[in-house]
């Protein structure tokens, strides 16, 4: 029985389970599906992009993904639960509910990284203690750490959205923290590297905040208005790549060109959001496979790039690095297969229950 036979049994049984929930549901696993195809897609783009012209076609492409780790925070927000925060034990309950959830798998998969993938730490505890708070195991684990930092604040951004100052002082951190790091880097000439400048909550909370605003019925978007929401996505793409290359010419930022943390993506992720909201309701079938890719999302994510590194390596020995976009797609739908594979396995193995709990899958 070939693996492709294998995933398409899993996958079928899987989404028969999938079907039973509501189609609105539905629709968000299809948007996790989404982003984290997106996430896939921005690691592999940026693998043989030495030269100029491949860099240059790694960035423009990058501005069309750029909208994965906003999306998935905001999908955080948006199914944060509703809590009555009167005493000390219903903060304990909700913390140790939404933590353990995101903290056990991290740190089996950090352990996991650190005894097969990754061998430069030689026991040097120090280092290890200090990469894992910093989420620095791995490149993407950064989110890990932004969204601990998110959920321990959810309960006073719950209380706040009866207020229209607080909900103006909510949504416009993320666009102040924006303009700290455009002042730090252009006019300081001091560029803050990654993951640091990712790290701070402040960057991301306006996603979060987002979300809680939608899940509440805050944040409604009028079928007459997509149009418009459309052609306004369409035009912040091209923005992006305007600032994209000059950041990259004009500054020779070329983290800060790639980077989802600037106004440009910012504003297309934040445009995104709003066409999805808008169009949620209006789409009966969603896509079968983003269905699947959301439901699996969280596991691809811990470790996609231990997958990623594999597939690389497979399609330059056939001679794949020569053709940037052939790779980048052969690399981004085999990531994605085997990921799904490997956790539709899993999943038949230890139970589903077993392995969301403890390996995110």
């Amino acid at each position: 029985m070939t693996l492709l036979h294998h995933f398409l049994i899993h996958s079928k049984s899987a989404y028969k389970v999938f079907t039973k929930m509501k189609n609105k549901d539905l629709s968000f696993q299809a948007l996790r599906g989404l982003a984290i195809t997106a996430v896939v897609a921005i690691h592999a783009s940026g693998i043989n992009n030495e030269t100029e012209l491949n860099y240059g076609l790694s960035m423009i492409f990058r501005q069309l993904v750029n909208f994965a780790v906003p999306v998935f925070i905001f999908i955080s927000g948006y199914f944060t639960p509703s809590y009555e925060f009167t005493k000390l034990s219903d903060y304990l309950v909700f913390y140790r509910k939404r933590l353990s959830r995101i903290l056990f798998p991290y740190l089996l998969w950090c352990i996991l990284i650190i005894l097969f993938y990754k061998h430069n730490y030689q026991w040097n505890w120090s280092k290890i203690f200090t990469d894992v708070i910093t989420g620095q195991i791995l490149g993407p684990y950064y989110f890990i750490i932004v969204l601990v930092q998110l959920i321990l604040l959810m309960p006073l951004m719950a209380t706040s959205t009866k207020s229209i100052v607080k909900n103006f002082l909510w949504l416009s951190l993320s666009p102040l923290s924006l303009l700290g790091l455009y002042f730090s880097r252009l006019y300081l000439n001091y560029d803050v590297q990654f993951p640091w400048y990712a790290l701070p909550f402040t960057v991301w909370v306006s996603f979060y905040y987002l979300g809680i605003l939608a899940t509440q019925s805050k944040l409604t978007i009028k079928n007459r208005n997509i149009r418009k929401i459309i052609l306004l996505y369409i035009a912040s793409i091209f923005l992006a790549i305007l600032e994209a290359f000059f950041l990259w010419k004009v500054y020779n930022l070329t983290s800060f060109a790639d980077s989802q943390i600037k106004i440009s993506s910012f504003l297309s992720s934040v445009l995104l959001i709003l066409i999805f909201l808008g169009v949620r309701k209006s789409i009966e079938n969603w896509s079968r496979f983003l269905i699947i890719l959301g439901e699996f999302s969280f596991g691809i994510y811990l470790f996609h790039i231990p997958v990623l590194d594999l597939m690389s390596r497979i399609t330059s020995k056939f001679g794949f690095q020569n053709f940037w976009i052939a790779q980048l797609l052969i690399n981004s739908c085999g990531v994605l297969a085997l990921c799904c594979l490997i956790i539709a396995m899993v999943r038949k193995v230890t139970g589903v229950q077993f392995s969301q709990k403890y390996l995110g899958m």
